[in-house]
């Protein structure tokens, strides 16, 4: 097996080295084969059986694909061939809304309820910016619901009650997917047709993306690629059953290939053009490319619409990394330098952040001195630390404790469809700044930060970890 998985690995190099983009020329002014060959190192490293990559710089793409598309099949992965690109699609939802308001057919700063009916009265009162900013409130859950037919996200999204939100909105930034399902029915009802064909109406056609699709049984008439996941450190095996959660078509299930993506990245990084043509609104790529909006509680950068926010250096950078269903897609735009890099890999121990770094290095240059974490504790009272004690959840289940006298977090997520931050351990809480706490997970170099949001009577209320808001029981 191992022997066909390295055979199968070199056939997909040679063979992506082969197929060009769709409409996109090759970039002949810069030598790959050292981008090449960390990212098949890190395949093996991170045991991992195939990714799909893109490169763009400037209207230039170049995309490969490594290793197999299913580990039991042995099939390489093309440049054309079907990935579930993950969150990485709230981005492309983002583009299709903010296109609606820029024609006057909606106004991103009203309550939805004057567009979607049936909602329930706080899900009705939010505003499209803020289901976007994902500072609505809405809670995070990965619903698994085998229900492919247009009326299904509609029948879910209006079926929620008040208990959805955790937040009034703007009180928190957190990541929620059903928020952006909540956008998606409010584009199917703005538009007057489903949602998967709106996105297809008004993004994929004009772009050429030929292949990308809301549509699972669409997406199955193609070659695409299986999730897979490593248990124990046991070899990749394929994730079963197939996650046909419909209520994620705007934020979780659109299926695309890099050739695809390649189309939209180019749009995006040159004013909207494509081919020489005006695909995308200028006015709309400038609202998502301009420098992201300040929220509350966010640790690590800030958010913008459908992707997070950081710094390489001087750059601006939207930046996402998912993981569902056996997918790991990674993504980041730089739009000032029109850089941008995609890669999706099916499974693995980690994303390829260290082919992401070299790439970024080739055409950015090295990112400067990193913000340092303070390497010693700063003081906490016995009352301070009891102030935070308790459990936070939304979706994930964190819970602070203290044992003699210091402050510990466990993951107390049960176990099956989420990682574990903390596998089970006990991590002491070391407090690095006003309001700012890091722990350090069992095998990993860098350490997490996270941050508590109190409530109006100053009482510990929420906690700030990675992208999500955990609300204390």
């Amino acid at each position: 097996m191992l022997k066909r998985f390295a055979e199968s690995l070199v056939s997909a190099l040679l063979l992506a080295s082969l197929i060009p983009a769709t409409s996109v020329s090759a970039q002949q002014d810069r030598d790959y084969s050292e981008l090449e060959k960390i990212a098949l190192a890190e395949l093996k490293e991170t045991d991992t059986p195939g990714a799909a990559v893109v490169v763009v710089s400037g209207d230039r793409a170049v995309v490969k694909g490594f290793g197999v598309a299913n580990i039991e099949t042995g099939v390489p992965v093309a440049t054309d061939t079907l990935f579930r690109i993950g969150g990485m699609s709230k981005f492309l939802v983002a583009t299709v809304l903010v296109s609606l308001a820029e024609e006057g057919k909606i106004d991103l700063n009203v309550p939805i309820g004057r567009y979607v009916k049936g909602l329930s009265p706080k899900l009705s009162r939010v505003t499209a910016h803020q289901l976007l900013s994902e500072t609505a409130g809405v809670k995070e859950d990965h619903l698994l619901l085998g229900l492919y037919d247009d009326a299904a996200l509609g029948k879910i999204v209006r079926s929620w009650g008040d208990d959805w939100l955790i937040a009034e909105p703007r009180r928190i930034q957190s990541g929620s997917h059903p928020g952006y399902a909540v956008a998606g029915l409010l584009i199917e009802e703005v538009a007057g047709k489903p949602f998967a064909d709106v996105m297809n109406e008004r993004l994929f056609s004009p772009l050429g993306m030929t292949r990308s699709t809301y549509r699972p049984l669409v997406a199955f008439t193609y070659p695409f690629s299986q999730g897979h996941r490593s248990v124990g450190g046991q070899k990749p095996t394929v994730v079963r059953p197939f996650a046909g959660n419909a209520v994620g078509w705007p934020s979780y299930s659109l299926f695309s290939t890099v050739n695809d993506l390649s189309r939209f990245l180019i749009a995006f990084l040159n004013g909207g053009k494509l081919d020489g043509r005006q695909v995308i609104s200028q006015s709309v790529v400038a609202k998502l490319a301009k420098a992201p909006m300040s929220g509350p509680a966010v640790v690590d950068g800030e958010n913008s619409y459908g992707l997070a926010s950081a710094r390489y250096g001087s750059h601006h950078v939207l930046r996402g990394n998912y993981s569902w269903a056996g997918m790991r897609p990674l993504i980041r735009i730089v739009p000032d330098a029109r850089f941008a890099i995609i890669i999706i890999s099916n499974g693995g121990s980690r994303h390829l952040t260290k082919t992401v770094e070299t790439a970024m290095r080739m055409f950015l240059g090295p990112p400067g001195k990193p913000d340092t974490i303070a390497s010693e504790s700063l003081p906490m009272t016995q009352a301070e630390m009891t102030g935070y004690v308790g459990t936070y959840e939304n979706e994930e289940v964190m819970t602070l404790f203290l044992k003699n006298g210091t402050l510990f977090i466990r993951d107390d997520t049960p176990p099956g469809r989420l990682g574990s931050l903390t596998d089970g351990a006990e991590l002491p809480v070391t407090k690095v700044g006003e309001n700012r706490f890091s722990i350090s997970p069992v095998g990993t170099s860098t350490p997490t930060l996270f941050t508590f949001i109190a409530g109006h009577k100053g009482r510990t209320e929420y906690l700030h970890i990675g992208s999500r808001a955990l609300k204390r029981r």
